[in-house]
């Protein structure tokens, strides 16, 4: 278990905020996923659909996920050498 998420069990979002902030920003996402699975099953609604996005914006949504990713690493790099 990450300190980010033994801080967020424990009801302390501003700690697991700054000890991974992409993690927080996952939780998030998954969290409104779920509750927009409970809603579209619960009233039988039609999906949303992904299907034959254009090259450009996936390639943007591509783009973001490894910028994101990084920018996440070479945070927890610095933040972890600021406590050192």
């Amino acid at each position: 278990m990450t300190r980010g998420l033994r801080c967020l069990l424990h009801g302390n979002l501003e700690a697991a905020l700054l000890y991974n902030p992409l993690l927080m920003l996952i939780l998030a996402g998954m969290t409104i996923y779920l509750l927009y699975c409970v809603v579209v099953v619960s009233a039988r609604l039609s999906r949303l659909r992904w299907e034959n996005l254009p090259p450009t914006t996936s390639l943007g949504i591509r783009i973001g996920v490894v910028t994101l990713i990084s920018v996440n690493w070479i945070y927890l790099i610095m933040r972890e050498r600021a406590l050192s």
